[in-house]
């Protein structure tokens, strides 16, 4: 009786289906494609969930990295220090604001002029009567962003070479002699350059594939009133795209304490005024890998924990103020 009265509700039309049941009939309506999944998640758990163990070492106090250094286990490490939150309080220093308040601006410049540009990029190529040139030009300009930021500086580098260099000759003439390398003032204007640089045509893929997909009746329309290049661009274009837009936005203010290891790593390589320029992610490194015997796996992980929570609140936050002022959010 229970199984039949269970069969007549199931396929009754009035009955509605919970989450799991429409889970399982999902999962088995395309069971054939979430094979292609596989890779994905394994990826995720190798790279992304185990290294999360490494969040406890936060949580233990120095004795921890004493036993590290005399190359115990990692177990074994963890078993022999003792835990504590004392860790936190003392992550506090002046470098770690210095490091902090120099991602945050860096972040903010990059957020204000350079995510714009791939915007106006996508626009301008979508205005293009040609496509096929405008196709072409953004893989010309996408090719930069294959580089490894290796490449990318040396290349700058030797551009900016007062002694061989074209663009350095020329800033030498003007500046009376003066050599233009990376000294304190030009490290964030040379590092908003070269990301700009790398990064502007591949950013601006996703923003030309949503406008293409944009109606061209409503451009049609548009030029029947009257309106112009711009007034288009502003008034269609833009609040045709705000889903996109907003995405993109919410994801570049989840990273503003993120600038990037490599690029700046390979900046600031050998310079004098290395700790005037510290970003977050060369702090973290410097603690867990670059002082060698004086590593703080501790205290990198703590500020590896502190970043991580960072993160989520201007996630949560960027979301909210997209989903105000574009009425469009990740959820």
């Amino acid at each position: 009786m229970t199984n039949s009265a269970s069969e007549r509700r199931l396929t009754s039309p009035y009955h509605q289906k919970n989450f799991f049941e429409k889970t399982a009939e999902g999962f088995k309506k395309n069971r054939s494609i979430f094979w292609f999944l596989i890779p994905a998640m394994a990826f995720s758990l190798i790279f992304s969930y185990i290294p999360m163990f490494g969040v406890t070492f936060a949580f233990k106090d120095t004795s921890f990295n004493d036993a590290m250094r005399r190359h115990a286990s990692i177990l074994g490490a963890l078993i022999y220090s003792h835990w504590t939150l004392n860790t936190f309080a003392s992550i506090f220093d002046n470098t770690f604001w210095a490091a902090l308040s120099n991602s945050l601006i860096i972040n903010l410049l990059k957020l204000f002029l350079i995510f714009p540009l791939s915007i106006i990029l996508a626009i301008q190529l979508a205005d293009m009567k040609s496509q096929k040139l405008a196709k072409l030009i953004l893989i010309i300009l996408c090719i930069p962003d294959f580089l490894s930021w290796t490449v990318v500086i040396k290349i700058w580098t030797n551009f900016f070479n007062p002694d061989t260099g074209l663009l350095g000759r020329l800033l030498a003439g003007v500046t009376s002699g003066n050599h233009v390398t990376y000294f304190e003032a030009s490290f964030k204007p040379l590092f908003l350059f070269y990301a700009a640089w790398k990064g502007t045509g591949w950013g601006s893929i996703l923003y030309y594939a949503a406008i293409t997909s944009i109606d061209k009746s409503f451009y049609e329309a548009a030029t029947v009133e009257g309106a112009n290049l711009f007034q288009k661009a502003i008034y269609l274009t833009i609040p045709s795209i705000g889903a996109t837009i907003a995405l993109m936005m919410v994801l570049s203010i989840s990273g503003f304490t993120s600038v990037g290891l490599e690029q700046a790593q390979l900046m600031l390589n050998g310079a004098s005024y290395y700790e005037k320029e510290w970003t977050l992610d060369l702090y973290i490194w410097q603690l867990s890998i670059g002082d060698g015997a004086g590593v703080n796996y501790v205290q990198a992980a703590a500020v590896g924990v502190f970043n991580g929570f960072v993160s989520l609140f201007l996630m949560l936050t960027g979301n909210v103020l997209t989903t105000k002022f574009l009425h469009e959010g990740l959820w």
